[in-house]
């Protein structure tokens, strides 16, 4: 244990396990505007836990890479030649020039600007330029490598080389997905936006429904209420759980349908559910038999300002039905706004969460997953306090 381990009361810690006099509590305010907190989440949370990058489409032909900047640190998300990803520290191990120039593409190989030593796609160094050295070891030169794994078709890294493979953490809510063919799916919309609040206020709005009856009421309420959300039974494992949200008895079928019914499905196969899962600490998406739209939290910058993504994967079938066009620009539009009403709401949270009359919060009973997420929480940081 260190001083610099952010430490909870035991009320704050009874109101998050045990709840007080039967209402659960959230995470404490400092926890989503204290620096020092944050400094420590990324050191002994955000690094150890695996964080998704991106799709698998987006890397699908060998030589296929894009970059993404996490914490101070490009990184390169490449198909080699062999068909294998890779996740690597985007450095020259000669005189630290970024290899690679940020953004996506297809390369053969890297080629360094500088001196323009040459690297293969798993990272190896290939050779270098103009002269030969014959006494250096390439194999202390490859570039740096992250741990890479593909979860139904979701990209994820992890900087803490000795962690725990990520797809069994994850099966109790691989079937949700796997029922439609999620892992296929490919992405066709992108949302990039700066945020100006907590990464942590991204990914529990999207796991509740409960806003669904405030910032979304005129909405979608009507469509999905909040009050039938339900936390689906057996989902909950240790990094990861999911809930449902029903449409609407009164809802036109049409209206759940804007790419028309998937061809496996019988004329009178009933409407679609909802199913929100949430893989911790950062990814929380939307799922059904059409598309999956899913918040990539971006924690890498500060407390309370970060850059934020929002994404849509499209069923295959849904893309080759005679409704795509208009189903695209129907699901495009709706997200939009969706993201608009969820970033306004989590800007004003991050305004009223540094307020001296804050009295701590309570968890409403429409919302019992966050407490799940509260309590892993509360997990990581007592095993970095034992580390």
């Amino acid at each position: 244990m260190t001083d610099s381990v952010p430490t909870f009361t035991e009320e704050e810690i009874a109101g998050i396990r045990e709840g007080i006099n039967g209402v659960k509590r959230p995470l404490p305010a400092r926890a989503y505007y204290d620096n020092d907190h944050y400094q420590f989440e990324v050191e002994h949370i955000l690094k150890k836990n695996w964080l998704c990058v991106g799709r698998w489409d987006q890397v699908e032909n060998p030589g296929d890479y894009f970059t993404v900047g996490m914490f101070g640190e490009s990184v390169v998300i490449v198909r080699d030649k062999k068909n294998e990803l890779h996740a690597l520290f985007n450095v020259c191990q000669h005189r630290w020039s970024q290899v690679v120039e940020d953004g996506a593409g297809n390369l053969n190989l890297f080629v360094c600007p500088y001196h323009r030593w040459t690297y293969n796609l798993d990272g190896t160094l290939r050779g270098v330029s103009v002269q030969p050295m014959p006494e250096l070891d390439k194999k202390t030169c490859s570039m740096p490598k992250l741990l890479v794994e593909i979860w139904q078709g979701f990209i994820f890294v992890n900087f803490d080389t000795s962690a725990k493979p990520l797809a069994p953490q994850l099966e109790t809510v691989s079937d949700l997905l796997e029922k439609h063919g999620v892992s296929e799916y490919r992405l066709r919309t992108v949302m990039d936006y700066q945020t100006a609040w907590n990464w942590k206020f991204s990914f529990e709005t999207g796991y509740e429904a409960y806003h669904h009856a405030g910032i979304h009421n005129d909405r979608f309420n009507h469509v999905e209420p909040a009050a039938g959300a339900t936390p689906i039974d057996g989902s909950f494992g240790e990094i990861c759980g999911a809930y449902q949200v029903p449409f609407a008895e009164d809802i036109p079928i049409e209206e759940t349908r804007p790419f028309g019914l998937p061809p496996s499905w019988p004329e009178d196969a009933p409407k679609e559910i909802d199913t929100f899962v949430a893989v911790y600490p950062g990814l929380i998406m939307y799922v059904n038999s059409y598309q999956v739209t899913w918040v990539q939290i971006r924690a890498w910058e500060g407390v309370d300002s970060n850059a934020g993504t929002t994404r849509q994967s499209v069923a295959p079938w849904a893309l080759d039905s005679p409704d795509a066009e208009h189903g695209l620009a129907f699901l495009n539009e709706f997200t939009v706004e969706v993201q608009k009403e969820d970033s306004h709401a989590c800007k004003m949270l991050q305004k009223g969460v540094r307020s001296k009359s804050n009295q701590g919060g309570v968890i409403h009973t429409l919302e019992p997953q966050l407490n799940h997420y509260h309590n892993w929480y509360l997990d990581q940081m007592e095993k970095a306090r034992n580390d």
